[in-house]
């Protein structure tokens, strides 16, 4: 198959995308990726060598909504629309976020068949948009589907991460870290968090001498300023390889975007979550509690030193942490990008029959 990949703006809507990529080309599909032209998508793309069409996409401000901000989309649509025409896809995956609707709309008006992957509970706004014209929509959580538009189909699938471990020695190794620590992984998601660049040093420093754990601090590239590294226990990067990091690390203080809880949950790395305040429909604070119900992690309010110290001293016990993983490896998505190109080929044969 030829297969189109719609996503754009940030690693949480990327990744997911590139994991499917992934997976696709090792069964010999044709697979690239349309985004928008001034994101990060295009160096995400060369990375995982998936070839990448930019188009003007702009950018959707929730708080503040400017019609204005139609303009460059609806230019997008039409630019996505002709070259689409020109590429033919057998399918396109759309992965939700402002700069997937050129794709997703683009594929619609060009006859492919389109379906929609919604990473959160609460369906965004491409989503909801789009929903009633596309073949289906995939998801992750179930109580998705009872927000959907009425006579939408509906199928989990769960989030397509990369499925790559490494040998925990292995991991530390390659990234500089003791062997026998106990590692904490910090990370903002795919552009850091200042609020974590802030917080999460100085609950380091309150925290006792004897309890302090070796930490791994991805601060977002360029952002390495922003974080006071305490001591030499205390490591900070700009940027870090994902799977890699996640298999150094014991536990990880991180936002709570549902690609982050997923990755965590492949590698069973209980999490202390600051969930992002304003994310659309507050959905990382619904992630949050959910994996906190299960008993896989902390919920800690943006900013709260004194929460992060609680946390991080419960879950620097050993028993404590033991069972924390156990409960967040349950919610492992292993085999979810299999079974959204298992989705996308039924979607793409069903539009050939047409």
């Amino acid at each position: 198959m030829k297969i189109l990949l719609a996503a754009g703006g940030t690693g949480g809507h990327v990744f997911p995308a590139l994991a499917l990529g992934a997976v696709a080309q090792k069964h010999g599909h044709e697979v690239r990726l349309l985004g928008s032209r001034q994101g990060p998508e295009r160096g995400w793309c060369d990375d995982a060598s998936v070839a990448f069409k930019g188009v003007a996409s702009g950018k959707w401000n929730r708080a503040r909504p400017n019609p204005l901000a139609l303009l460059p989309a609806a230019w997008g649509v039409v630019e996505a629309t002709g070259w689409i025409r020109a590429w033919r896809p057998d399918v396109t995956v759309a992965f939700g976020g402002f700069a997937s609707l050129p794709g997703g709309l683009g594929s619609v008006l060009a006859g492919v068949p389109l379906v929609l992957h919604e990473g959160n509970a609460v369906p965004g706004m491409v989503t909801r948009r789009l929903a009633t014209r596309a073949h289906i929509v995939a998801g992750v959580f179930a109580e998705t589907e009872g927000r959907l538009p009425h006579g939408v189909s509906y199928e989990p699938v769960g989030l397509p991460i990369r499925e790559t471990r490494s040998e925990r020695v292995k991991a530390r190794a390659a990234l500089g870290l003791p062997r026998d620590a106990v590692v904490t992984l910090v990370m903002g998601g795919s552009q850091g968090a200042a609020s974590l660049n802030t917080a999460v040093p100085e609950a380091y420093r309150q925290l006792p001498a004897s309890l302090r754990p070796t930490v791994l601090h991805a601060a977002g590239r360029g952002r390495e300023a922003e974080v006071r590294a305490p001591d030499g226990q205390y490591h900070v990067t700009g940027f870090v390889d994902g799977p890699l990091a996640w298999s150094a690390a014991d536990l990880a203080i991180t936002r709570a975007g549902v690609g982050t809880v997923s990755e965590a949950a492949f590698h069973g790395v209980p999490l202390i979550m600051m969930p992002l305040p304003g994310a659309a429909d507050d959905h990382q604070r619904h992630n949050a509690h959910a994996v906190a119900d299960d008993g896989a992690g902390r919920v800690v309010e943006e900013r709260d030193v004194e929460g992060v110290v609680s946390a991080w001293t419960a879950l620097l016990d050993d028993n404590v942490r033991s069972e924390a993983a156990q409960q967040m490896a349950r919610r492992s998505p292993a085999g979810s990008a299999q079974r959204l190109l298992d989705v996308a080929a039924r979607a793409a044969a069903q539009g050939q029959q047409r």
